[in-house]
């Protein structure tokens, strides 16, 4: 007969001020694509009492245009270590929640909204350059 021996859980990270634990260093959690998910997120989980930093990318072109603050950069989100679990679980949360969102158009749709756009527009100046000349003696 075979045993099987089940190890405890690992107890959580100690919140001291020793060196090499305590989990009270900064882990990466999430790279948004802008500052407009960046602050959503933080928002989130700021709800969650979970504290966070960010980082933008100022390696992305012309980003000294902006100050250093391109809104357009993506962004490091940093949770204590302490906290990535339920942070994780956040994000869990929120994508389980956007699973109920239809998925967008493809890109077909919006190629052609401009086409359409532009043959109205050329359309409409041949026709007032054709009333223009007609009217002309």
């Amino acid at each position: 007969m075979t045993t099987v021996r089940l190890d405890p859980p690992s107890s959580p990270p100690t919140v001291g001020d020793e060196p090499n634990g305590g989990g009270r260093d900064w882990v990466e959690l999430f790279r948004a694509a802008n500052d407009i998910e960046a602050a959503l997120l933080i928002g989130k989980l700021a709800d969650r009492a979970i504290e966070t930093r960010t980082v933008k990318d100022r390696s992305q072109p012309n980003s000294w245009l902006y100050g250093g603050s391109n809104p357009w950069a993506p962004v490091l989100v940093y949770v204590r270590r302490l906290q990535l679990i339920d942070a994780r679980i956040l994000l869990a949360e929120i994508s389980l929640a956007n699973d109920d969102v239809p998925p967008r158009t493809d890109g077909r749709t919006r190629r052609r909204v401009p086409r359409v756009w532009w043959a109205t527009a050329l359309a409409l100046g041949l026709a007032l350059s054709a009333l223009e000349d007609s009217g002309a003696p």
